[in-house]
């Protein structure tokens, strides 16, 4: 258990560190709502197509940590080019090269972890894990967020006296000794786990990392506005590579799985091809699971336009970037709690009500991005974010897993990533781009809040009319 929850702290860090900042960043070049839309859109939609592939061909190589590492590693390449161009083709044919290779990550992790809670005293622990992730992703906005504010795009760059880079080399400066600090609570973390190999291999990745940490601590003035988001996106990734390692099966395992491949192959590929066609029968003919996937589309279309220019209004009533860093430590701080619960909390309300209440929040939400005067207003928005996102995630991912035919899981919970994350954050991305352009960024959110307010009647009257409960 302590290496999956340092797993979800150490990766979800590293988006913390960037993701809530590329539709800034990309406002920050001088691209319009439009473009800032089109670019919002490219990842979810790759993210749609590709997912069920990766999904597909994971479940039948039978070796989900080989694509995981795969995958991380090379998607992490391209993230660092998408910070070095500010053309938008350029930006573009970046961001969908990452997607492609990115779009089985987050799920990868997931099934990989459930895959590991069998027994019925694990039955909460998928969200008591995923907990882990919602305070890495608000500690690493936050810590951007302050560097953003300490070394602004538009800041001195002199370059430093020798007195002065040897002094930032011993981590003078504080920004630095937080950066150190929060590995060091690392290794810490890392030691105490049971599992020896994610010990020594986070403690390396940790000792390279600080290393790395105090020799920018000389670079300071050179390193401005959102490269440091793309630095320390890159940093967090490294101990999160080796929690990941740490869930390769033991090497007797991988020589009997690949003998067993070599001795039944060909029977292997048809019985596997059709349990995935047999699987995907089955969920077409399941109404719920139907229904349950057009709704998570319908939230992920909300989370498209919403989280695409939350911050682009933040900035237009006088926000910086320690104010941003700061709403998304909120954000990730209320939602904490509900990861702990979210098992006990499905159970009582049902799956149906959680999604009533989903989008009822981003309502909410809308309406409050569009009425807020000062950065802070918007407080109530992210600490909603993150109560009704931890809720909807968790027990959408458990619902998810619960479904799926035998040998299936990842490719549905990639499905899932890919209604939420693929499919619908594109369209809203796409829809709030247009919208932002033609209307501004207040008549945005008041025409989206309108929009899920009425589809919300819709659904409480369809699940009225049930006899049953609905995901059950």
């Amino acid at each position: 258990l302590q290496a999956m929850r340092l797993l979800y702290l150490t990766y979800y860090a590293s988006l913390g560190a960037l993701m809530p900042y590329l539709p800034v960043y990309y406002h920050s070049l001088g691209h319009k709502g439009t473009s800032i839309g089109l670019l919002g859109a490219v990842k979810p939609l790759t993210t749609f197509l590709a997912a069920p592939v990766w999904g597909i061909i994971s479940d039948r190589s039978g070796n989900h940590v080989s694509t995981l590492q795969f995958t991380f590693l090379t998607s992490l390449v391209c993230q660092m080019l998408v910070g070095m161009n500010s053309n938008l083709t350029f930006l573009i044919v970046t961001v969908f090269i990452t997607a492609l290779l990115n779009a089985p990550v987050k799920s990868l992790i997931d099934s990989i972890v459930m895959s590991k809670l069998t027994s019925e005293e694990d039955k909460y622990q998928f969200g008591r894990m995923r907990l882990w992730g919602q305070i890495g992703f608000g500690v690493g906005s936050s810590l951007v967020g302050s560097l953003l504010s300490l070394h602004p795009a538009g800041g001195s760059s002199k370059p430093a006296s020798p007195s002065a880079s040897a002094a930032a080399g011993r981590s003078s400066d504080p920004t630095i000794e937080k950066i150190v600090e929060g590995i060091e609570t690392g290794i810490e973390i890392a030691a105490e786990t049971n599992v020896e190999t994610t010990a020594i291999s986070a403690t390396k990745a940790c000792n390279t990392l600080i290393e790395f940490a105090r020799e920018i601590g000389s670079k300071t003035r050179s390193l401005k506005g959102y490269e440091w988001a793309f630095v320390l996106h890159a940093a967090l990734s490294i101990p999160t590579f080796f929690c990941i390692r740490a869930f390769r099966p033991p090497k007797r395992e991988v020589e009997a799985l690949n003998q067993k491949k070599k001795q039944k192959k060909n029977a292997l590929e048809e019985q596997k091809q059709t349990n995935i066609v047999n699987g995907l029968r089955l969920i077409s003919k399941n109404s719920d699971a139907l229904v349950f996937f057009f709704l998570v589309f319908v939230i992920g279309t909300s989370s498209g336009c919403i989280e695409n220019f939350a911050y682009v209004r933040v900035r237009e009533v006088g926000g910086t970037g320690n104010n941003m860093g700061m709403l998304r430590l909120v954000s990730s701080l209320a939602g904490a709690p509900m990861f702990w619960f979210s098992g006990p909390m499905t159970e009582a309300l049902g799956n149906d009500i959680i999604l009533v209440l989903s989008l009822l929040a981003y309502v909410a939400r809308f309406f409050n991005y569009a009425w807020m005067k000062h950065p802070y207003h918007a407080l109530p928005a992210e600490a909603l974010r993150g109560i009704t996102f931890a809720l909807f995630w968790s027990s959408g991912s458990m619902y998810a897993h619960k479904i799926s035919p035998p040998g299936m899981s990842a490719t549905m919970l990639l499905t899932m990533n890919a209604m939420y994350g693929g499919l619908g954050q594109s369209l809203g991305a796409i829809i709030g781009g247009k919208l932002q352009t033609k209307f501004g960024t207040i008549n945005t959110f008041i025409y989206s809040g309108i929009f899920d307010l009425c589809f919300v009647g819709s659904l409480v009257l369809y699940l009225l009319t049930r006899s049953d409960r609905a995901f059950s």
